[in-house]
C-alpha cells in the first residue's frame, strides 16, 4: 500500500459516503473513509430506496442534480450484482393532487384513470423507476471500491484507499 496520506477523508460508510468516496477515488483522489461503524451497521444497510426528488430546494439544482442521479441508476440497473432495478408501478393519492414536476423524466410516466387506481384513491401516475436494494448496492460500492487499482486496506472500522 501507498503509504501517501489521503487528499480527502469522507466521513461514514453509509450509502452516501460510500457513493462521495468511490466518485472521488474514480476522478483520481486518494480517499480515506473513516466511520464509527461497518458499512453493514449503518442505517443505510437497513434502507430501501427508489428514486424521485422530493421536496427539496433549490428546485433548479435538484433538477440537474436528479438528472445526472437517474441517469446513473438506469445505467447501474443493466449491471450485474449493482443493486439497482427498473420497476414500473403507480403512485396514488386519496385527494386530487398534481403530478410531480419530475415525472416526465421517467419511462412510461402517465397520469391513470381512475379505474386503474385502487379503491378510495382519485388521482394518480404510472411510471418505471429505478429502485435500489440498498444491500446490495453498499455490497457493490465496497466491492468497487476495494478492487480499484491504487489498493485498499481496512485498518479498524476505517476504509483507507490511496
Amino acid at each position: 500500500m501507498n503509504e501517501a496520506k489521503p487528499d480527502a477523508i469522507v466521513i461514514g460508510a453509509g450509502v452516501s459516503g460510500l457513493t462521495t468516496a468511490m466518485c472521488l477515488a474514480e476522478a483520481g483522489t486518494r480517499v480515506a473513509i473513516w466511520t464509527s461503524e461497518p458499512t453493514e451497521a449503518t442505517t443505510s444497510m437497513a434502507a430501501g430506496a427508489m428514486w424521485g426528488p422530493y421536496h427539496v430546494e433549490p428546485l433548479d439544482m435538484v433538477t440537474a442534480w436528479s438528472s445526472v442521479t437517474l441517469e446513473a441508476l438506469q445505467e447501474l440497473a443493466t449491471q450485474t450484482g449493482a443493486g439497482v432495478r427498473l420497476v414500473p408501478g403507480v403512485e396514488a393519492a386519496r385527494h386530487e393532487v398534481d403530478p410531480p414536476s419530475w415525472g416526465n423524466q421517467l419511462d412510461g410516466f402517465r397520469m391513470c384513470d381512475r379505474s386503474e387506481l385502487p379503491p378510495g384513491f382519485s388521482t394518480g401516475w404510472r411510471y418505471t423507476a429505478p429502485l435500489v436494494d440498498m444491500s446490495m448496492y453498499l455490497t457493490y460500492l465496497r466491492r468497487r471500491l476495494v478492487s480499484r487499482d491504487a489498493g485498499c486496506v481496512m485498518s479498524g472500522r476505517s476504509l483507507i484507499l490511496v
